[in-house]
């Protein structure tokens, strides 16, 4: 049926019978309130405190209404006839409905749904579609009232599960809800609601398809829709079964991906605004207010959704790596049509800068006194531009895991967290585990933990993106348990191997950890090797020396040598480590040498050279060159320098006592020389005393013995501890 706007006959309709009063009545009621006494027929009045009347002239006019009393009767006859129709009508459809279903079909398989006498469905409604034009909800708390630190608290009555129906903080004093308003219009919430309210959410689901069909539980962040979400799980089509390994699916998919702001505000010539209007922003530092109020859909979005995210396409920072000015919403103003016209934020900021000052204005000020102007990076627009309902960061996934102490005694909280940690018996908490259970055909199958892929340039996004990041106080950052046989860690440039050592047999080795690195940079590392490139591996390697396979060897450690030094082309494919053939080895340091045990080796391609053995001492078991222009220098026990050897340009060794010292060079024991002895030539006049002890011998050119008659100049002398002498001890002339 459709009424007139202007009747009153629904509302009788929809009124209970007993509460009904019919129109004529309330009109005679209301003229009788509004007579004057001039406009009585009747002399007799009594005098009480009731006003009766024998009879009224239907020609008066009823004050107010502008009608008179016949004139009122008469409508209101009309509207008794029509009201008899009417419900003639709804006698008659109720009629027809009766008999189209009769009791018989009621509550019962095939029929319609009864009511019990709690107005509940007698049986379940099976439908293919179900709508709902609001929130839903089920299973309500009542209201509970806790002690709390400063007193009492209520946790309101709140659904167990609900749709759309945000979490009730409280109510005013007229009795208005208070929601959560940091809680989004549109969300599904299982549990929570109240102290020790938790429901289970169990999903069961046989994934048997590619894309979305792959799947049991997924999760999409970012504003496409859910066809261009679709999740990447395949093959799909015989082309790529052809070439993938697997058929794939997933037991929970989470993407987590980019998303264009809910409102962007700026000029329609930069941006087309829904109502073709200009809404320019002019930021204060309280806000901004638009050039034309916000469309009606806009206006509804930010009445609906505060705190909400804000970004501007203004530079505030000539340095920070989001530079533009962002902010929340706190609040905003309305026009009269119900239209924003502005809104505010408690502070416009750049993220990182660290300035919290009040008065920062986007286009007008910067944190570092830089010229402000507009980005040209991320929207390139010419004017202000206010985008509202976005994020700069997407988590694919976050997972907190909290402890508390053990607090018997802890104070209570507020009405979020009554408890507030009372008994907590909760002593540990493991972010994720993740249990990689093999009870396949062994080698053939294969499982795999976390996997990270990086798509796309090379090289990557900045310099401080990265795959894994460990940080925190905690006692230990990484910990890896391989077993024996397991590489620990298996990458192109760091490998550490398992557990093990060496094999028992004398040579076997055993890789402890490889680095590697190409030859050639850039993309020509990844060229051909070792053909077109070559792998430099820095290698740490066990090696044992003798045949250990006897079972009172097997626990020997001083038959294995640790060898740290540097390998070509060894490791060419990647796996289990190992060294492919000793020739591959360059030049190593060796850490207690099968030739000097619980000594340092030094070797180079073909052989080690020198050695310092288990007492320290240095052993060269090679030819040993010292550098040219080089010194061997000597020192006491004293530490003080005493004397050098070296080779001169001259095609001599030198053997020098220390510069400035007094000392000679002492030869204890037999010296025995195959070759002549040279000794510089002296004058006489030349030869020094200073600091020689007796025997010292030189050679003097103008010198000359006493007993040769010939006085042949040019001999050996000795110093006597007074005087020089020649050869028979007498005083040499010169």
């Amino acid at each position: 049926m459709n009424y007139n706007s202007n009747s009153y006959i629904p509302s009788m309709i929809q009124r209970p019978a007993a509460n009904r009063r019919p129109f004529f009545s309330m009109h005679i009621a209301r003229a009788a309130l509004l007579l004057t006494v001039s406009s009585l027929t009747a002399p007799s009045v009594r005098a009480s405190s009731v006003l009766q009347v024998d009879a009224i002239s239907g020609s008066t006019i009823v004050a107010g209404s502008g009608m008179t009393l016949q004139q009122i009767a008469t409508d209101t006859s009309a509207n008794t006839s029509t009201l008899s129709t009417i419900q003639a009508t709804a006698n008659a459809a109720l009629n027809v409905a009766s008999s189209a279903v009769p009791s018989s079909r009621v509550g019962v398989s095939g029929g319609v749904a009864g009511l019990n006498t709690s107005g509940k469905v007698t049986a379940p409604i099976s439908t293919s579609n179900v709508d709902a034009s609001s929130g839903a909800t089920f299973g309500w708390n009542n209201a509970l009232t806790w002690t709390t630190s400063s007193g009492t608290g209520t946790q309101y009555a709140n659904p167990k599960v609900s749709l759309g129906q945000p979490w009730q903080m409280g109510v005013t004093s007229s009795g208005t809800a208070v929601s959560d308003d940091y809680m989004p219009p549109w969300s599904m919430r299982l549990g929570g609601s109240q102290e020790y309210d938790g429901v289970p959410l169990f999903v069961h689901n046989i994934p048997y398809g590619p894309a979305n069909m792959g799947i049991v539980d997924g999760v999409f962040m970012q504003s496409q829709n859910m066809r261009g979400s679709e999740a990447g799980i395949g093959p799909d089509g015989q082309n790529t079964i052809a070439n993938y390994d697997n058929f794939d699916a997933v037991a929970r998919y989470t993407m987590a991906g980019p998303a264009t702001p809910q409102i962007i505000a700026t000029a329609t010539s930069d941006f087309t605004q829904p109502d073709g209007m200009d809404h320019t922003p002019t930021f204060t530092a309280s806000g901004a207010t638009f050039s034309n109020p916000l469309p009606q859909a806009w206006s509804e979005w930010i009445i609906q959704h505060p705190h909400a995210h804000m970004m501007t396409n203004e530079i505030g920072s000539s340095s920070a790596k989001i530079n533009t000015y962002v902010g929340q919403l706190t609040g905003y103003t309305l026009d009269a049509n119900g239209l924003v016209k502005g809104i505010t934020t408690d502070g416009w900021r750049i993220m990182t800068s660290g300035n919290t000052s009040s008065g920062q204005i986007p286009g007008t000020t910067t944190v570092d006194g830089s010229t402000p102007a507009l980005d040209s990076v991320w929207s390139s627009f010419s004017h202000p531009a206010l985008m509202m309902g976005l994020y700069t960061k997407a988590f694919g996934q976050n997972i907190i895991c909290h402890l508390t102490g053990a607090e018997p005694n802890y104070a209570p909280g507020d009405i979020n967290y009554p408890t507030g940690n009372t008994l907590n018996q909760v002593h540990s908490c493991t972010a994720e585990e993740i249990d990689l259970w093999n009870d396949g055909k062994g080698p053939i199958d294969y499982l795999q933990g976390p996997s990270i892929v990086y798509a796309g340039p090379r090289p990557g996004a900045s310099s401080d993106s990265f795959d894994i990041a460990l940080s925190g106080g905690n006692e230990t950052m990484m910990k890896v348990q391989g077993e024996w046989w397991s590489d620990v860690i298996d990458s192109r440039g760091l490998t550490v191997s398992g557990y093990a050592g060496p094999d028992y047999a004398a040579g076997s080795t055993k890789v402890v950890a490889d680095f590697e690195s190409s030859n050639r940079p850039g993309w020509d590392a990844d060229s051909a090797m070792p053909t077109y490139s070559h792998n430099l591996q820095f290698m740490i390697w066990h090696k044992r020396n003798q045949d250990d396979s006897t079972t009172s060897n097997q626990n020997k450690t001083s038959d294995i040598t640790t060898n740290i030094g540097m390998l070509l082309d060894d490791r060419i494919t990647s796996g289990k480590v190992a060294i492919n053939s000793e020739s591959n080895v360059q030049e190593h340091i060796e850490l207690n040498p099968s030739a000097y045990p619980n000594g340092i080796g030094l070797c180079g391609y073909n052989d080690c050279g020198f050695y310092v053995d288990s007492n320290s001492h240095p052993v060269a078991t090679q030819d040993t060159t010292i550098a040219a222009g080089k010194s061997l220098y000597f020192s006491d026990s004293n530490a003080t320098m005493r004397g050098s050897l070296y080779a001169g340009t001259d095609g001599a060794l030198h053997l020098n006592s220390a510069s400035g010292s007094t000392g000679a060079i002492s030869v204890d024991g037999h010296m025995t020389i195959s070759a002549p002895v040279t000794y510089s030539a002296h004058s006489y006049s030349s030869l020094s005393s200073s600091g020689l002890a007796a025997g010292s011998q030189s050679w003097c050119s103008d010198c000359y013995s006493s007993s040769n008659t010939a006085s042949t100049r040019g001999i050996p002398v000795w110093w006597n501890g007074s005087s020089w002498t020649d050869a028979l001890g007498q005083n040499v002339k010169h």
